[in-house]
């Protein structure tokens, strides 16, 4: 039995020490990234804008078997983003968001992210909305329309062109899928397609707060 349990015990550590694991966290500093993208909800056009601020950044190098096998960065953002499409003989929808935002970047500057987070919409109705009062009067309803509140979540990937060509430029792709509530007492959902570009304005002052740790893994 001890026989056993010694070499399950050493299969595993070799199995583990074949890789290590280099982690430094930077502090954010003050870097935010300005956003412009056009949107696509199904089919119908419209225009994002918004603001990141950056509260965490780790820098991981992975090593196996003392050679080098990728590094890459991991974000967090909290964004706030303004938001419209326009759907015609529908509404125009107008929507502000907060998300949360994890990002991971490649060393050759391929970006995947994913964000969830709270919103408030108001909707604007397509055509003239008319009210009958009780006594047969017709009155036009100017700004007709709804306010919700809304959840949305997504998910995307782009490139940071800072990590090669030393451009403070990130293009990416992102679906995301928002959630209207109340809507006529259930749950609206509306897909919505992003393409645009991120700018970092400056070069972020980042410091070391922690040294690099090995971990054998």
């Amino acid at each position: 039995m001890l026989k056993n349990g010694i070499f399950i015990f050493a299969l595993l550590y070799c199995n583990l020490s074949q890789a290590q694991l280099d982690s430094i966290k930077v502090s954010s500093g003050n870097q935010l990234n300005l956003k412009l993208a056009y949107v696509s909800s199904i089919i119908y056009p419209g225009i994002s804008t918004g603001v990141e601020f950056r509260v965490n950044h780790t820098s991981i190098s992975v090593f196996k078997n003392k050679q080098l096998i990728r590094t890459f960065t991991k974000e967090r953002y909290i964004s706030g983003n303004l938001n419209w499409y326009h759907h015609p003989d529908f509404h125009d929808n107008i929507y502000l968001t907060a998300e949360w935002v994890m990002r991971r970047t490649l060393n050759a500057g391929f970006i995947s992210e994913f964000s969830i987070g709270p919103g408030f919409s108001r909707t604007f109705l397509g055509g003239t909305t008319y009210k009958v009062d009780d006594n047969g009067n017709v009155s036009v309803i100017k700004s007709a329309g709804y306010y919700y509140a809304l959840v949305t979540i997504g998910g995307g990937f782009g490139y940071n062109f800072s990590m090669k060509k030393q451009l403070p430029l990130s293009a990416f792709v992102k679906m995301n899928i928002i959630s209207m509530f109340p809507y006529n007492s259930t749950v609206y959902f509306r897909p919505v397609l992003e393409l645009g570009i991120r700018y970092t304005p400056g070069r972020p002052r980042s410091g070391i707060i922690k040294e690099p740790n090995t971990v054998s893994k």
